[in-house]
């Protein structure tokens, strides 16, 4: 991914009122997809089919809850409360994957997170390394350090069930049902936020070019696993259905993550001890 270098920015009030708020929001979306996909991951401490993989899960939910905070943080700059971005927002105001909003009853689905969706949100953050906005630097960085295994973990149970045709067959049908959500989460190809981001050399892809490169990195395991027919699919990438979608929250439908998941995430329960 290519960045096109023009003036460095120190903080969020020399950027322009557009790429600023453009910004503000994919910093708030990967936030928020983080902190979810960290409890997904840690729902599956205890009932993943190995007890490597159940370490494996705690890992990456540790990953990506300290990602979240992390990224909630640089929201501060924005104006924006982390505090109250953390624990005080209904289900409509979170900019989370449909693909979170409830949670993940088998071992397949966690995989189709871990290994497309998780990716989509590291294809993200790559494009932000060498941002001219430079508070992020250090930052995105950092995550993707610790980002490292968790593709290889997805690609690794992916070729491990693809060994038999039960399990090739549920693999498939998991991946089937993430395709369009984490091809989608990129954004729109005329979507104006991709091209604002990418000329204020704020962002190395637009919606178009970031999708390629997780298509790059998704599509090779996909074949490898057998699912031949599932990569060609994902590499035509013509069919979307943007129908229902939503380019502020960038998501499919206008949920959000259940009551259950809302309540959790927000600490709702313990945090009652901390209040007057």
């Amino acid at each position: 991914m290519s960045l096109v270098r023009t003036d460095s920015f120190k903080s969020a009030d020399e950027l322009s009122n557009p790429v600023r708020e453009a910004l503000a929001a994919t910093l708030l979306s990967l936030a928020d997809n983080k902190r979810i996909l960290g409890m997904r991951y840690g729902e599956w401490i205890l009932g993943a089919p190995t007890l490597e993989s159940g370490i494996a899960c705690s890992a990456m939910a540790q990953d990506e809850w300290g990602h979240g905070r992390i990224l909630y943080a640089t929201l501060k700059d924005f104006g924006l409360d982390p505090g109250v971005l953390e624990h005080d927002r209904p289900a409509e105001e979170y900019l989370s994957s449909e693909l979170l909003d409830s949670a993940v009853e088998e071992w397949p689905d966690l995989l189709a997170l871990n290994l497309l969706f998780d990716a989509a949100l590291s294809v993200q953050v790559e494009a932000l390394t060498n941002s001219n906005y430079e508070p992020i630097h250090f930052k995105t960085r950092k995550l993707l350090e610790e980002e490292r295994f968790h593709f290889e973990h997805g690609r690794g149970w992916a070729l491990r069930l693809s060994e038999t045709a039960t399990g090739r067959e549920a693999l498939e049908a998991a991946f089937r049902k993430a395709m369009g959500p984490s091809l989608r989460w990129f954004g729109r190809s005329e979507a104006g936020f991709g091209q604002l981001l990418q000329a204020a050399g704020v962002s190395a892809g637009t919606a178009d070019s970031l999708r390629q490169v997780w298509l790059d990195r998704v599509v090779p395991v996909l074949a490898e696993a057998g699912l031949e027919e599932l990569a060609t699919e994902f590499e035509a990438n013509a069919e979307l259905d943007w129908s229902d979608w939503d380019a502020d929250r960038r998501r499919g439908g206008s949920g959000g993550p259940d009551a259950e998941t809302l309540a959790r995430i927000r600490g709702d329960k313990n945090r009652s001890m901390l209040m007057d």
